[in-house]
């Protein structure tokens, strides 16, 4: 069984994977000046604040981050730099040849960034309708996944949490989700440039950090063709699509229309 395989039966038991220090030095430079210069074109707010307030189409400060929706309209230059093989080996195992990319964004945070809430992106783009709505998709396979690369290191200051699952267990959350607290969560810790691979309907929540510290990360929605298609749609991916010339195109080609 090749390591691709591997994890993606360790996901389809506990509902994720971490694959540590995937990025080169390079490519995690490029990407963290990026972001540095996307905060700065709207003159380096806070990045967190009490409600949520839009600069932009697409850029949102709320207390998680400074939200970066549809990454690659402000920087289309990163695209040969988001996904590693081994990553995407890992994904086509899960969602097969014909997965495509839904969305690509980026959250910018640091210390500041309080508890928020346990949350898990079933539905994808569309996760925000399903949890207004009260209900969750539930499922027999995995369909979508997500990408969380981590510009910046994940310290044991500031951890990640995750509740495994394994396909078939429930999607409703384990307990209230403004208490940090949950039993039988996982702490993730990780080096700048690892890669965060998590089944839709895992439940995951971001302890703050406790010293000072920037947190950023860029995540990706990645999809089956068995998934259903959102409303929300990712326009910077179209633009890319249309081009025909990204080093993207490959997980581009069986994007609904």
């Amino acid at each position: 069984m090749s390591q691709g395989d591997a994890l993606a039966e360790q996901i389809r038991s506990q509902g994720f994977a971490l694959l540590p220090d995937l990025y080169p030095a390079a490519a995690l430079d490029r990407i963290d000046r990026a972001l540095d210069a996307v905060h700065g074109r709207y003159g380096s707010p806070p990045l967190t604040g009490q409600g949520a307030r839009w600069l932009d189409e697409g850029v949102e400060i709320a207390p998680p981050g400074l939200a970066l929706y549809g990454l690659l309209a402000f920087a289309p230059e990163l695209a040969p730099d988001l996904f590693r093989p081994e990553a995407l080996a890992v994904l086509e195992a899960i969602l097969g040849p014909r997965m495509h990319l839904e969305l690509v964004g980026a959250v910018l945070s640091d210390e500041t960034r309080p508890f928020t809430e346990w949350e898990s992106h079933a539905g994808g783009i569309d996760d925000e309708r399903w949890r207004k709505s009260g209900r969750r998709p539930r499922r027999p396979s995995i369909v979508r996944m997500v990408h969380f690369l981590f510009v910046d290191p994940i310290p044991a200051s500031g951890p990640w949490q995750v509740i495994p699952r394994a396909v078939g267990d429930p999607v409703e959350p384990g307990g209230d989700i403004h208490d940090p607290d949950w039993p039988g969560a996982v702490a993730i810790t990780a080096t700048a440039g690892s890669v965060l691979l998590l089944e839709e309907s895992v439940w995951h929540a971001v302890r703050p950090l406790s010293v000072p510290g920037r947190r950023r990360f860029v995540g990706s929605y990645f999809a089956s063709p068995a998934a259903e298609v959102p409303i929300g749609r990712d326009r910077s991916l179209d633009a890319l699509a249309e081009a025909g010339d990204s080093a993207l195109q490959p997980l581009l080609a069986h994007r609904p229309g």
